[in-house]
């Protein structure tokens, strides 16, 4: 005999065995459970594969040159960059310029320039005979104005070698191409998520409301950002795109 026979039957004599009522609970218990479990909901997946193909059936694919001529009108991102650098005064012309202007001080001399003005005065008493008919003034004063000027340049020739200026040059210089990396990397951000929001509205169906009141929200959203970060450059290009071979930097 195989212990899976002997189980039920096992089962079926200690089922045998109890009294009447207590078999009735039983059963009704057994009964009660296949139908809580008859009634379990179905598996998520589903529900989730159902909500995919909605989702679906609310977007339509946009070729590429809808999208071009959807962008046709964005501001260049080379011209937003180079705005937001400037408003913080991080541009790569200003830091090469300083570590350049501390190494070639050196080679300049300390001048100093000095103007020295002398006001004297002499007195001088004449004792000569008083028969004598040319001693007409007894009493002399002489005055004199003396003016000097000079220059003087001094070189320090340690400087000519090396000049300790330049390493807070260098670490100024440091401090503002870090400071140029993070205006650059969230001015692209905001950019290009723009552009992603345009295209979903764009690709979305017009009976999906909230959604898209979300997106146009975050899309004004993102050009006041992007307006402040350029110093006013997002609204203004714009308003008026750079024609073809026109520079397109803010002045």
């Amino acid at each position: 005999m195989t212990p899976l026979l002997s189980a039920g039957l096992m089962t079926l004599l200690f089922a045998q065995s109890l009294p009447a009522p207590e078999r009735a609970e039983r059963a009704e218990r057994e009964t009660g459970d296949a139908d809580r479990a008859a009634t379990l909901p179905l598996p998520l997946a589903d529900d989730r594969a159902g909500a995919a193909a909605r989702r679906s059936r609310r977007t339509h694919p946009l070729d590429p040159a809808t999208l071009r001529a959807l962008f046709a009108t964005d501001p260049p991102i080379e011209a937003l960059r180079a705005a937001a650098t400037a408003l913080v005064l991080a541009e790569p012309d200003r830091a090469r310029s300083l570590v350049e202007r501390a190494r070639y001080a050196g080679i300049l001399p300390e001048l100093r320039l000095m103007a020295e003005r002398r006001f004297a005065r002499t007195e001088s008493v004449d004792l000569g005979s008083p028969t004598d008919a040319t001693a007409l003034a007894p009493v002399g004063i002489d005055t004199n104005n003396d003016v000097r000027y000079q220059a003087r340049a001094t070189w320090d020739l340690s400087k000519i070698i090396f000049n300790t200026d330049e390493i807070a040059a260098q670490f100024q210089a440091l401090r503002t191409a870090d400071a140029r990396r993070e205006v650059e990397s969230l001015v692209i951000r905001l950019y290009f998520e723009r552009r992603r929001l345009k295209a979903e509205s764009a690709a979305a169906d017009d009976q999906d409301m909230p959604g898209g009141l979300r997106r146009e929200l975050r899309i004004a959203e993102v050009e006041a950002e992007l307006d402040a970060l350029t110093g006013g450059a997002f609204a203004r290009l714009a308003r008026h795109p750079p024609i073809g071979g026109e520079s397109s930097s803010p002045p």
